[in-house]
């Protein structure tokens, strides 16, 4: 145990005092930033089905026909039957239980007030993707304009101007009245994004410190005081706590530049409330003001910054001991690029489908891409900000773990056979019989 956690200091602290790691850690902020604008920008999505309940309780866009007894538009062309999204009328909304209970995905509601304000509130279960989201209000906004057209029977270019209508759909989740999914799911892929980084920079740091150690022929020492099993264990775990570092360091700065920034902001006095520009506020209670931001204070950050330090330590894990055989089975890192391309593809369709999400966050990608295991570590930061159910946390921390205890076993033994082998790349073939062997 002493010399295991020798092996342990000095993986972590080598990598530690680096300039590198330190200019890392400032400069990853940054980069996920740019990441998430480019993703987003990039972003198409895909829209899923969604059956619709417009409640117009006024009366405005829909009517009621006695013959088939039920309501229908007025304008029936402004709300086409598409292939996956339906409408369905109605003058009063449903009860939360009714709603939950019913098979419509969304309950649109209004009154005469949105000819005023322009805007409509909708309910959800699962939030809707921004697709959806953006032909409903599309659809709504013509209506409303054609009832402008009908209600003025004389026009000119200032009335015509007046009928121009933009609806702004608020969402609100049926269950924890909690609003702006978008802004949440973004958050998810934040930190998905760093996950995926994180996992896949610390585990090729596994693979080059074998493949080093392995050519200049340290691991012929160091094997000689402990078993292989020994090493590959203490190297994983050593840089691990590197990662884990950074991840401690990053948390310690964002707080520091929200704490530092909202200081900085009340004491020069621009924070003002949108009411009445005289009042000055603290710096929570603007954000709480501000429509693109109060989803920020919303956010359980505690439960964030956790599930971030436990699904990094369980797929990195998971990733390293897949990275610490491939540096074992090669002498150079040139040829360790056939291996790591098959190893690479698993976190890699994790972050396109994490980035995928941002437009339907609560949709069956995200769902099984969070069950599944070798994708579960990244897309489950999609996901914890929506909201999930601990069962499901579960599943997915049950799954990663056995995973891990399966490729721990498998690569134990590649790590056992090629640690000392030099001058002989190692072909698939090899890789299956040190898999199959048992000594």
């Amino acid at each position: 145990m002493k010399t295991l956690k020798h092996i342990i200091y000095r993986e972590w602290s080598t990598r530690v005092r680096r300039k590198a790691f330190w200019l890392g850690t400032l400069l990853i902020p940054a980069l996920l930033a740019g990441s998430i604008g480019i993703s987003v920008w990039m972003n198409s999505g895909a829209e899923k089905e969604a059956k619709v309940l417009v409640v117009d309780a006024s009366g405005l866009i829909s009517r009621f026909d006695d013959r088939r007894e039920v309501w229908l538009p007025t304008h029936p062309d402004c709300f086409p039957e598409r292939s996956k999204l339906m409408y369905r009328f109605a003058q009063e909304a449903m009860g939360d239980d009714e709603f939950l209970k019913s098979d419509f995905d969304l309950m649109v509601f209004f009154d005469d007030g949105i000819l005023q304000h322009s805007s409509a509130k909708y309910y959800y279960e699962k939030a809707p993707a921004m697709s959806t989201e953006r032909a409903i209000s599309n659809d709504l906004a013509s209506a409303i304009e054609r009832f402008k057209v009908k209600r003025d029977l004389e026009l000119d270019f200032e009335t015509y101007k007046r009928l121009k209508t933009s609806i702004k759909l608020v969402g609100e989740d049926v269950v924890t009245r909690d609003g702006n999914a978008t802004g949440r799911a973004l958050i998810g892929f934040f930190f998905s994004a760093l996950l995926f980084l994180q996992i896949v920079i610390y585990g090729m740091h596994v693979m080059r410190g074998v493949i080093e150690e392995k050519a200049n022929r340290i691991v012929e020492v160091v094997i000689s005081v402990v078993t292989p099993m020994q090493l590959m264990t203490g190297k994983i775990i050593g840089i691990g706590l590197v990662g884990l570092t950074q991840f401690a360091l990053l948390a310690a700065l964002g707080w520091l530049i929200y704490f530092a920034g909202g200081r900085w902001l009340e004491a020069s006095d621009l924070l003002k409330a949108t009411s009445d520009a005289s009042v000055s506020l603290d710096f929570e209670s603007w954000m709480a003001t501000q429509s693109g931001l109060r989803f920020l204070l919303d956010v359980n950050w505690p439960l964030m910054v956790t599930a971030v330090a436990v699904f990094f330590v369980l797929g990195y894990f998971m990733y390293a001991c897949i990275f610490a055989a491939i540096g074992a089975a090669v002498d150079q890192e040139s040829d360790a690029q056939y291996y790591t391309i098959p190893a690479l593809i698993p976190p890699m369709l994790a972050y396109l489908l994490a980035a995928s999400s941002i437009e339907n966050p609560e949709g069956d990608l995200s769902i099984y891409g969070s069950y599944f295991p070798l994708t579960a570590p990244i897309m489950m930061m999609t996901r914890i900000p929506m909201g999930v159910d601990g069962w499901e946390l579960l599943v997915a921390i049950g799954g990663i773990g056995i995973m891990s205890y399966l490729l721990l076993l498998a690569s134990s033994r590649i790590f056992r056979l090629g640690i000392l082998t030099r001058g002989k790349r190692f072909s698939w073939k090899d890789l299956w019989n040190g898999l199959r062997s048992r000594h």
